[in-house]
């Protein structure tokens, strides 16, 4: 044989091996990683205040995980910004599987629509998974001669510009519903603002507002109280905390606003971390004592793919962002 050729052979083999062992070693390396980890106390950031519903989501997934993974998960609040100042917060954490984000529409697929922060969703976070989602919930005041959406749109017309309806904020999921409603209907009804959905739904109990788009569990309480009367709710199917309750999109075909809280970690954090945390949220979520609290909450416990959550957050930034240019929302 030439002795050129059986040199380049040799270097073909030598550099072979050199990768395989490359790939081997990085495999190992991966293994290893997920194995270790984790060997410290997990932060989750809540970024709402202590006992609302992102905060309780994250303790309840928290005291779970730690059964399962042998660690502390400390949930830290950190609100401001509609939820922003926390997101940004974990935005910048380091990518070591030891910072998790409790993350819901707001701060994910709205605020960034609305004000420039310094986070990109889609660019600074992977997803984990989906753990909860939730209507709003469409509710008057029982005075009001309206029992369903179909009541309800010929009543705006005749008082167009003349009726209020209550949210807790500018670009919130509430306010982004009564304004899809708007639009489908070509109706006019002017927006209140509030600093919580709980002021709205006791705002709403003293007659001083006759409807609103309200977060599940507040209006739920009333609801049941017999203080408000449930119309409609914004999902495109039935919820089962209201399986009576028909959806706004029995009338208004199309209408689908939901809110959702998932878990989140920085990008660039280890994909081995990633599986396992899925893996372990899959048979969490399926728990009947997290079923159950999470009902009391008015939200639907769930899981999800990583690759469903961030097709999810991808959607509704699309559907989101015509949504508010349409309407002309600006932030306040």
């Amino acid at each position: 044989m030439d002795a050129r050729i059986e040199t380049s052979m040799d270097a073909a083999l030598k550099l072979g091996a050199v990768l395989l062992g490359a790939a081997t070693f990085m495999l190992a390396a991966g293994q290893s990683q997920a194995q270790a980890w984790p060997a410290k106390p997990i932060r989750m950031i809540a970024p709402f205040p202590p006992g609302g519903t992102s905060d309780v989501i994250g303790r309840v997934v928290g005291v779970k995980l730690q059964e399962v993974l042998g660690q502390n998960v400390l949930v830290e609040n950190r609100a401001g910004a509609g939820g922003s100042l926390g997101t940004e917060v974990a935005a910048r954490a380091p990518a070591d599987g030891y910072t998790i984000l409790v993350g819901n529409a707001s701060p994910i697929s709205i605020n960034p629509l609305l004000v420039k922060y310094q986070y990109d969703t889609l660019r600074d976070f992977s997803s984990i998974a989906l753990v909860a989602r939730s209507p709003q919930l469409l509710v008057v005041h029982p005075t009001l001669p309206i029992r369903t959406v179909k009541d309800l749109i010929p009543f705006m017309k005749a008082n167009s510009g003349k009726v209020n309806y209550g949210s807790s904020g500018i670009g919130t999921l509430a306010h982004l519903a009564a304004e899809q409603f708007k639009t489908m209907t070509k109706t006019d009804i002017t927006h209140i603002t509030y600093k919580g959905s709980i002021l709205v739904v006791l705002d709403m109990v003293a007659g001083n507002i006759p409807l609103a788009w309200s977060d599940m569990a507040p209006a739920l309480t009333q609801v049941k109280a017999g203080k408000l009367r449930a119309v409609a709710v914004t999902s495109a199917r039935p919820s089962p905390l209201l399986p009576d309750v028909p959806t706004m999109a029995s009338v208004l075909p199309g209408f689908d606003m939901v809110n959702w809280w998932g878990l989140f970690v920085p990008a660039g954090t280890p994909q081995p971390v990633i599986g396992r945390l899925n893996s372990e949220l899959v048979k969490i979520m399926r728990s009947p004592d997290v079923v159950e609290r999470f009902a009391g909450l008015g939200v639907e416990a769930l899981s999800s793919t990583p690759e469903e959550l961030t097709a999810l957050v991808k959607a509704e930034i699309a559907s989101f962002g015509n949504l508010i240019r349409a309407a002309n929302i600006k932030a306040d």
